[in-house]
């Protein structure tokens, strides 16, 4: 008798359990039923979400899109031997665009031709994203000579790759050719005098000496197991995103003390002390994350960290995050796992939006990781993360990419306020629904939906931005 009281006393509460259990997971409760997911995403799922995190942060000298066009030039030059005669640039609308108006650190020179002409006479292609990175006076005189003497022809190329770099390098009767696809280093073809010396595209994955495609997210990537990721994964294992922190607060100090592009984070700070704009942590944040676009966008030498393939990304991702982590004194777990989520987060969503668009990626996708981010430093949770995003969602998801110029800076303050103001509703739990234009209750639904925004509702803006560019 009681062995059988037994048994159905644990009976019992295995029902118990296993109702408790499933009722946490359909309300997104992170307590019981997180402790399984915990368990399965550290044996099944922590490392990749760790390698995607380590492949999708990088760090970059100048713009991304010019450093990219340097790099191709890089690989071609260095195939070649010798210093080339010409140069041809073949590029996608949406490099060209991103790259026509952006300051090259060093130079006192914007745009893809000084950038081209960099890559060429430093023929250090294994610098990668950072090729513009220790630079000297020489060359940089020489490279700008070669502009002169109109030696570097930049066209824009007829593709439907968003990410299309093709460099082609002369000098005499030889020649020498890098193709750069779907990824900044993307790496797809090096060909010297007709002979393929590396092909990407056509060799097995193994054999690539690059990954021709962007990182692919695991399968069943979500905002839910994103967060249950950075519940899983240990503080020592994310450890290298120090130095994003690092990288970024240097360049946005620079922006800070010194006068860059439009001064756009110095002047909020200036406006402080007048009483025009409040002297708080936010606008601190505002104005630290906008100072190191100044900076960049501006040709400051100093290397920023980016993400997904963008650097103001990077900088909109982390900043805010580290900045209000270290002026609350929190610990430095939490502000590591917060930005892992922000940067996983900025991740997912440039998933939806494309590696590039019409959409600004800054302004919407990593703004959008680091209102999660700033959610998870105060202590909220799924939930609060999803009224978040679709708060940001019905704020800023019209905000256009008119390509890379000192600018940026003003849409960022923008997107960071909208990150800050966001959180700080979600946190009450007050946040836009499903009357609200393109958002529904489904957060993976409405980030689709802004998905489908860039990538099919705006198909033809990329253009008519581009000829408006060219024609001022």
């Amino acid at each position: 008798m009681a062995e059988n009281r037994k048994r159905s006393k644990v009976k019992r509460k295995r029902i118990v359990f296993e109702r408790l259990k499933a009722y946490c997971a359909n309300h997104k409760i992170f307590g019981l039923a997180g402790k399984e997911n915990k368990y399965r995403m550290e044996k099944e799922a922590v490392q990749a979400y760790l390698s995607l995190l380590k492949k999708e942060i990088s760090p970059a000298m100048g713009c991304t899109e010019p450093a990219a066009v340097a790099l191709a030039v890089a690989y071609a030059a260095d195939a070649l031997g010798i210093m080339p005669d010409s140069i041809r640039v073949s590029v996608s609308a949406y490099i060209f665009k991103n790259g026509m108006n952006v300051g090259i650190p060093g130079t006192g020179m914007v745009g893809l031709e000084i950038s081209a002409a960099l890559g060429a006479i430093s023929a250090e292609p294994q610098k990668q994203l950072l090729v513009l990175n220790d630079i000297s006076q020489e060359q940089k005189a020489l490279a700008k000579q070669m502009v002169e003497e109109k030696r570097v022809r930049i066209e824009i190329a007829d593709t439907d790759e968003k990410l299309y770099i093709e460099a082609v390098c002369q000098a005499g009767d030889q020649q020498a050719s890098a193709l750069l696809l779907r990824t900044h280093n993307g790496l797809a073809r090096i060909t010297k005098n007709g002979e393929v010396l590396v092909d990407n595209v056509a060799a097995p994955a193994d054999d690539r000496e690059q990954t021709e495609l962007p990182p692919q997210e695991p399968e069943d990537m979500t905002l839910a197991s994103i967060v249950d990721f950075v519940s899983s994964v240990s503080t020592e294992e994310i450890y290298f995103l120090r130095d994003v922190i690092s990288m970024n607060c240097t360049i946005a100090e620079e922006g800070l003390t010194h006068d860059y592009g439009l001064k756009v984070g110095k002047s909020i700070l200036e406006s402080s002390k007048s009483g025009l704009v409040s002297d708080d942590l936010a606008n601190f944040v505002v104005a630290c994350t906008a100072a190191a676009a100044d900076a960049r966008m501006s040709g400051c030498d100093k290397p920023v960290m980016s993400t997904a393939g963008s650097g103001n990304q990077g900088l909109t991702a982390s900043l805010p995050v580290a900045v209000i982590g270290r002026k609350l004194d929190l610990p430095e777990d939490k502000i590591l796992h917060a930005l892992a989520l922000s940067i996983l987060v900025t991740i997912h969503t440039k998933q939806y939006i494309g590696r590039l668009s019409v959409l600004c990626g800054c302004s919407i996708a990593a703004a959008i990781g680091s209102c999660c981010g700033i959610i998870f430093l105060f202590d909220g949770g799924l939930e609060n993360m999803e009224i978040g995003i679709n708060s940001m969602v019905a704020d800023i998801s019209g905000v256009v990419c008119d390509g890379a110029k000192p600018g940026c800076a003003l849409k960022i303050a923008t997107a960071v306020n909208s990150a800050i103001r966001s959180a700080s509703m979600a946190l009450n739990g007050l946040g836009a629904n499903a009357h609200d234009g393109i958002v529904t209750m489904d957060v993976e639904q409405t980030l689709k939906n802004l998905g489908m925004l860039g990538n099919e509702g705006m198909r033809a803006a990329n253009s008519a931005i581009l000829e408006m560019m060219l024609h001022k």
